[in-house]
């Protein structure tokens, strides 16, 4: 076998893999970004749906290629492409005690992965339904009158009729028919009377102003209104959502962005273990021997140490390191004093790290009754730090192209056909709205299905171990 095999731990795709998986990634992330914000605030032109449907084709382009990739790579187990990362991520071979790098790198990708899967996956559930709801194109009487020569002015109500209640709505919205008189092109005459049909918040009175869009003309062709000048614009100009729609996923889109940006300097806070290694931090001999708990802040690495037994608590699924490196040998390392006042963990947790033989790290973090057992043997160990050299991060979502499930690739895939199919401007049509809903809901059912497979997996794991100990006991 060669030497680039042996790197891949023997899956030969694991390069491109792990390469287009995190193209994929980040461009998927800018793409329904600049798909949603054009959607949202650009007026209907050329060029708003150049780029809405140039970042459809280039995410269903994307999403095929990935499933191509799996599709030649045999579909890998997971565990199998784990253990590949493992080997891939090592710097030497595993040959006992040594010197520490002096460098831990790239500690950063783990936390710029979970705020990219989270937020990729929000927008997931936006973007079709942004779509299917929108109009791609002005339709009907609005975008006669704007191809004829538009004209916006404020004129009274003189009739209203046929008032309706939009329950279904926050406040009060009415739907009401007005008649208004638009002014003769010549300025002689008594003008023409033009009924239209549109949104008020209070219902509509005779004598009231209202915003009236007509082709003067072509007073043939009718009139549009409102009482909100914005609304009329947005039907001229054709913006394919409305004040109310756009306020509403507009909102839903800061809150994500603020939420990210909360979690990374939190998190970043959180994340005290050593990055740079002096010679003065706490080293602890020790060895994977299998993990403990599952969900948030409860997954441990537990550790067989010369101390006696010890956990590092993940910020990740703790299995999985497990199936890829268990029974790998290495040092603990930590600096007691470094978390004790950072992060939103503060005193109950010391970042620490555990540094394999084979130049790989796992960061996470100790809880300070831990530590108080093993000062002892602690004060025993002493293992320099290499003048240079660099220990590389075991991340094992380097990979998520090869390890997802192959039934969320093709579903990821589907959503992509959606998206493509939504973003082709065409006038708007009751299947727009059946497609935008059967993506977003079938994603977030599918996703939904996977976190109670996996909470299920993972408890038949526990169970499993724990009946192990009683066997063995």
């Amino acid at each position: 076998m060669r030497t680039t095999d042996l790197k891949d731990g023997g899956l030969r795709r694991l390069g491109p893999g792990i390469l287009l998986g995190r193209v994929a990634a980040w461009s998927a992330g800018f793409l329904v970004t600049l798909l949603l914000g054009c959607w949202l605030f650009m007026e209907k032109s050329t060029l708003r749906d150049a780029l809405v449907l140039g970042c459809a084709v280039v995410l269903a382009v994307l999403a095929l290629s990935a499933w191509v990739l799996r599709r030649a790579s045999g579909n890998p187990d997971p565990a199998m492409v784990y253990r590949a990362l493992a080997a891939r991520s090592s710097t030497t071979l595993e040959e006992g005690p040594k010197e520490l790098p002096a460098r831990l790198r790239s500690t950063s990708a783990l936390l710029n992965g979970q705020a990219l899967t989270f937020y990729g996956g929000v927008m997931a559930l936006i973007l079709p339904l942004a779509l299917g709801v929108g109009t791609p194109t002005p339709t009907g009487k609005a975008a006669e009158i704007a191809s004829a020569g538009v004209v916006v002015r404020v004129l009274p109500v003189v009739s209203v009729r046929d008032v309706v209640r939009d329950r279904h709505k926050n406040g009060s919205t009415y739907f009401c028919t007005v008649t208004v008189t638009l002014p003769p092109a010549d300025g002689s005459g008594s003008g023409r009377r033009v009924d239209f049909r549109s949104e008020w918040s209070d219902p509509a009175e005779v004598g009231r102003p209202a915003y009236v869009a007509y082709a003067p003309d072509r007073p043939g062709l009718g009139a549009v209104g409102d009482d909100d000048r914005a609304s009329v614009d947005r039907e001229l100009t054709g913006r394919a959502m409305d004040n109310w729609w756009t306020g509403i996923l507009g909102s839903l889109w800061l809150v994500l962005l603020a939420g990210l940006l909360l979690a990374s300097f939190t998190g970043r806070r959180d994340q005290r273990f050593p990055r740079r290694l002096r010679g003065d931090e706490r080293v602890l001999r020790a060895g994977i021997s299998g993990y403990d708990g599952y969900g948030s802040g409860k997954a441990r690495i537990r550790l067989s140490t010369s101390a006696g037994p010890m956990q590092l608590r993940v910020e990740v699924d703790n299995a999985r390191y497990v199936d890829a490196v268990g029974g790998a040998e290495g040092h603990l390392v930590w600096v007691p004093d470094r978390n004790r006042h950072g992060g939103r963990k503060g005193p109950h947790r010391t970042g620490a790290v555990f540094i394999s033989d084979a130049g790989w790290f796992i960061p996470g973090g100790i809880a300070p009754e831990d530590e108080e057992p093993v000062r002892a043997a602690v004060a025993e160990q002493h293992v320099p730090v290499a003048p240079s050299g660099e220990g590389r991060l075991l991340n094992l979502d380097a990979g998520w192209l090869l390890s997802i499930p192959n039934h969320l690739m093709n579903v990821l895939l589907l959503w992509t056909l959606g998206v493509l199919m939504l973003a082709v401007p065409v006038p708007s049509a009751a299947w727009r709205l059946v497609v935008g809903i059967a993506c977003t809901v079938g994603l977030l059912a599918y996703g939904m299905y996977l976190v109670g497979k996996q909470d299920t997996v993972v408890r038949s794991r526990s169970g499993d171990r724990r009946d192990a100990a009683g066997s063995a006991a």
